[in-house]
């Protein structure tokens, strides 16, 4: 799935049940389209977000740059700042400053958001690795998997060597 969300102010990446009030989050993706993946648009702000499920559900899980996402509700989402409801949801994803056009991109648990600044956050929620074509950071995704730790416990990675 690859969908385009616009925004005058920045965007929210994470858990969209943190950030979106129950009119949103419960009452139109939910009651009107079933909590399923896709782009949805909120009719009274005329705003959309995009949503996908992760690989296994809840948990925590950790971007290429060692940021960790708190994922309650098993999916992760590109929301723009307007639609954000609850602003101390924020913390436990990642908020961007700036308007524009980005994109959000999921598939098989694995997230890629291209940002108006040229800003990138991949997340994969997988327990496998990226393929070497799929990260086109200097660092590769190896290096990055293996400072993060990976927890069997949890079935994540933590973010702690």
């Amino acid at each position: 799935m690859v969908a385009k969300v616009k925004s005058g102010e920045g965007f929210y990446v994470g858990d969209i049940c943190y950030v979106l009030s129950d009119r949103v989050y419960h009452g139109e993706w939910g009651r009107m389209h079933g909590y399923k993946d896709g782009v949805w648009e909120d009719p009274r702000s005329g705003f959309s977000f995009a949503v996908a499920g992760t690989a296994y559900g809840d948990g925590s899980y950790v971007d290429g740059e060692g940021h960790v996402y708190g994922v309650d509700a098993g999916v992760i989402g590109l929301v723009p700042l307007e639609l954000v409801d609850d602003i101390s949801g924020l913390e436990d994803g990642r908020a961007f400053i700036g308007g524009g056009e980005a994109e959000f991109e999921a598939e098989d648990g694995v997230f890629i958001v291209s940002l108006p600044k040229g800003e990138r956050v991949i997340i994969n929620t997988r327990d496998d690795e990226f393929e070497e074509d799929d990260w086109d950071e200097e660092d590769d995704w190896e290096d990055s998997h293996d400072e993060m730790g990976y927890d069997p416990y949890l079935g994540c990675y933590t973010g702690e060597v």
